[in-house]
């Protein structure tokens, strides 16, 4: 029996290692920047990018709340990281509205993506 619980506690711990790894692929990166946008939280979004100054992601952050910049849904479509590993690209289909247009705008971006200190970062 306590080998059993021994084996049943490794591979829920295996499973718990490789969800919170899987978030620093470009996909899953992408995934949480718009989940983040979804859920309003602008400075958390722009801090997955590459902007490194705090100044700059708040200036930026603050921009995209004045505008009223919704993401009402996003689908990852395909990842291509390129030879070099330190670069990469990810296709969404996303629809988004602002205060101005309210009416989510449906489309499909290439999110470039950029390794910085080993984590994928949204290059803006």
């Amino acid at each position: 029996m306590k080998k059993l619980i021994i084996v049943l506690c490794a591979f829920v711990a295996t499973l718990g290692m490789l969800s919170c790894g899987s978030s620093n692929t470009p996909s899953g990166v992408v995934k949480s920047y718009y989940k983040a946008l979804s859920a309003g939280q602008y400075e958390k979004a722009v801090a997955m990018t590459t902007m490194t100054d705090q100044e700059n992601i708040k200036g930026y952050a603050q921009k995209l709340e004045s505008v009223g910049y919704k993401v009402s849904s996003y689908e990852i479509l395909s990842e291509e990281i390129a030879e070099d590993g330190e670069n990469a690209t990810v296709e969404v289909k996303i629809a988004t509205s602002t205060t101005d247009e309210p009416t989510p705008k449906e489309e499909t971006k290439k999110v470039r993506l950029k390794k910085m200190d080993g984590k994928w970062r949204i290059h803006l």
